[in-house]
């Protein structure tokens, strides 16, 4: 063979070694993020400033936690309840999908009395959870919402759904919001609680779905979107909650009018597994 034949070959040898590296590399890779978007926590801060916050509320850190769809993180969400002490969170607001099920029912009623043992607990409902409620409906048991309900208040939970309550903090006082999901059709409307929260100098607003929406709120906690599933790089994610490619608005910090909406990218999964989207424990700091 001569000498230019053997570098020709020489380079196709090389060329099928370091395609199969990166083969290699590539097939070793992706089961080990699937494995760690799928069960390995990720605890992110974001900062929301307004000049509205009373000065007492100054540094008031809220644990954000969204879609967690019944995932148990290692033993006993030990993983989970270590992360959320470590967060030193002023209070913990859930935004829905914590169950799937009435099954699951037995998951809330172990998590929510660990979870308010670190801070006050505010609940608001999901989608996921009032289609649970209809099967019980249908299926003639017990409607899973009104034990759910109670399930929050003897954790020592606040139930926010429809209602607007006030957190005080030395002599000064901010209002929290629970909008409830729309399968609920009895639930009030964000009106309503607008005009609930109207006489506050400040105002969050909880709410399962991550549509972004102009209102009297200056904050508003929402999830649903689950970061978009897969967090392909320059995109918000493939997947969005209505099964659309490409969605729009499923992380981070989104300003509409005087609302700044912050979207939980969540902790479980659903319709798909995750994938380059670590579950999202998410610490909301307001500041002035």
């Amino acid at each position: 063979m001569s000498v230019g034949k053997r570098e020709v070959v020489t380079k196709k040898l090389r060329g099928r070694l370091i395609a199969a590296a990166v083969l290699a590399a590539f097939l070793f890779w992706v089961p080990i993020e699937l494995y760690l978007s799928n069960n390995v926590l990720k605890t992110e801060e974001v900062t929301v400033r307004s000049d509205r916050l009373p000065a007492s509320f100054e540094g008031f850190r809220i644990l954000h936690l969204s879609d967690l769809h019944e995932k148990t993180f290692g033993k006993d969400n030990e993983p989970l309840i270590s992360r959320a002490k470590k967060a030193e969170p002023d209070i913990i607001a859930i935004t829905g999908d914590m169950i799937d099920s009435e099954e699951g029912l037995a998951y809330a009623e172990k998590l929510l009395p660990e979870l308010t043992a670190i801070a006050p607990v505010y609940y608001v409902t999901g989608n996921h959870e009032w289609a649970a409620d209809g099967h019980t409906a249908y299926l003639g048991r017990n409607r899973l919402i009104a034990r759910l309900e109670n399930a929050v208040v003897e954790a020592g939970g606040v139930w926010l759904d429809s209602t607007v309550v006030s957190i005080e903090r030395d002599g000064e006082a901010i209002a929290i919001a629970g909008l409830c999901d729309p399968l609920n059709r009895e639930g009030v409307k964000l009106r309503d609680l607008e005009t609930m929260a109207e006489s506050f100098p400040f105002s969050v607003l909880l709410r399962h779905r991550n549509d972004i929406i102009d209102c009297a709120f200056d904050v508003a906690l929402t999830g649903h979107a689950h970061g978009g599933v897969v967090r392909l790089p320059f995109t918000d994610g493939l997947i969005g909650p209505d099964r659309e490619w490409f969605p729009k608005g499923t992380s981070g910090v989104l300003s509409n009018g005087g609302v700044q909406t912050v979207i939980s990218r969540g902790l479980g999964d659903t319709y798909a597994p995750r994938f380059l989207n670590r579950p999202q424990m998410l610490v909301v700091v307001l500041e002035r």
